[in-house]
C-alpha cells in the first residue's frame, strides 16, 4: 500500500510588504496555503490575486498556520502585532502553531523580548533575517540569518532552504537580529562612500560611466557598487528596490548597537546626517541611491554661499 503524501504546512505572514509578497508568491508556487494580514488592503488583494488567502487579523494567521512568518517595517510594530486580543499570541493553545519567524529588521534586545514573550505562550520564535533586497527574494537569492533555538532552526530549515538559497544560524534569540543590524550598518556607510568616490570622480572630469567600469574591475569593486552605483550617476533613484526611510532606520539601529557596547562609531557619525537630509529634503520613499543627490545638494548650496 502506498504511503499517504504528507500536506505541506500551512504559512502565514504577518505583513504583507514587498518582503511578504516576494516570499508569499514562491511558496505558493511551491504548492503550500499561504495566508496573510496587513492593515494595507491594496497588501491583502495582492496576496488573494496570486493565489494566497487574506485574513482579517494576526490572530486568525496564527491560528490557522502552521509557521508564521513577520514581515513589517520595524520590530517595534512586531511586538505591538503580538499583544491584545487579536494579536498573533492571542492563539487559542489548541491552535498553538509549531514556529514564529521574525525576518523584520530588528533591535536585537526587542528580539529577545519577543522570544521571551512566545516561550510563555510555548512557542518556539526564531528572528530569522533577510540580507538582500526583495528582487533577490523574488529569485530565491540571499542570506537568512537566524537567531534562536537550534532544535527550533532545524524544524524550519527545510522552509528556509525553500526561501533563500543561503542560511546561516548565528546562535541565541537576538543573534540573528544583531547580525543583520551590522551587515545593513555596513551598508549604510558603503551607500556614502560609493556617492562621495561618484561625485569626487564626476567633477574632477572623469565620466560617470567609465568610473563605475573601472570600480567595478578593480580592488574597490563590491556588491552594494555594483546594485547602486549606476543608479547613482544616472539618477534612477524612482522603483525604489530599499527606500531612504528603509535606510535611515538600519543606520541607526547600527549606531544603537556600537552605543550598547561601547564601540565608537565614527563613520556612523559622519554618514547619519546623508540620510537625514534625505529625509528632510523629501526623499523618504525615494530609492537609498538618493544619498548621491544629498551630495548634489550640499554641493549647490556649498558653491551659492561663497
Amino acid at each position: 500500500m502506498a504511503k499517504r503524501k504528507r500536506k505541506k504546512p500551512v504559512i502565514g505572514f504577518i505583513g504583507l510588504g514587498l518582503m511578504g509578497q516576494a516570499f508569499s508568491k514562491n511558496l505558493i508556487e511551491d504548492g503550500h496555503r499561504v495566508i496573510g494580514t496587513d492593515p494595507q488592503p491594496k497588501a491583502a488583494a495582492k496576496l488573494k490575486k496570486i493565489g494566497g488567502v487574506p485574513f482579517a487579523t494576526s490572530r486568525e494567521v496564527a491560528e490557522e498556520a502552521d509557521y508564521v512568518f513577520i514581515s513589517v517595517p520595524n520590530s517595534k510594530i512586531s511586538i505591538k502585532a503580538s499583544k491584545g486580543k487579536n494579536g498573533f499570541l492571542a492563539f487559542a493553545k489548541s491552535k498553538t502553531p509549531a514556529l514564529i519567524c521574525d525576518t523584520t529588521t530588528a533591535d536585537p534586545e526587542d528580539s529577545r523580548q519577543l522570544a521571551a514573550l512566545c516561550k510563555k505562550k510555548g512557542v518556539d520564535y526564531i528572528d530569522g533575517c533577510i540580507s538582500g533586497h526583495s528582487e533577490n527574494v523574488e529569485n530565491r537569492v540571499g542570506l537568512l540569518i537566524a537567531g534562536g533555538p537550534e532544535r527550533a532552526y532545524k524544524k524550519i530549515a527545510p522552509i528556509f532552504k525553500k526561501l533563500l538559497d543561503d542560511q546561516l544560524y548565528c546562535g541565541p534569540s537576538g543573534q540573528g537580529a544583531a547580525m543583520k543590524v551590522l551587515i545593513n550598518y555596513l551598508c549604510c556607510l558603503q551607500r556614502c562612500a560609493i556617492a562621495e568616490t561618484l561625485r569626487v570622480g564626476i567633477r574632477s572630469g572623469v565620466k560617470g560611466d567609465i568610473l563605475f567600469d573601472a570600480l567595478q574591475r578593480s580592488a574597490a569593486d563590491s556588491r552594494q557598487l555594483r546594485n547602486r552605483g549606476e543608479r547613482m550617476y544616472k539618477r534612477r533613484f524612482a522603483k525604489p528596490v530599499s527606500t531612504v526611510t528603509v535606510l535611515h532606520k538600519d543606520i541607526k539601529l547600527g549606531m544603537l548597537l556600537a552605543k550598547r557596547s561601547g564601540s565608537i562609531a565614527p563613520l556612523g557619525d559622519a554618514s547619519l546626517p546623508f540620510y537625514e537630509e534625505a529625509l528632510a529634503s523629501g526623499y523618504g520613499e525615494l530609492d537609498s541611491a538618493v544619498v548621491y543627490k544629498v551630495y548634489e545638494d550640499k554641493e549647490k548650496k556649498k558653491k551659492k554661499h561663497r
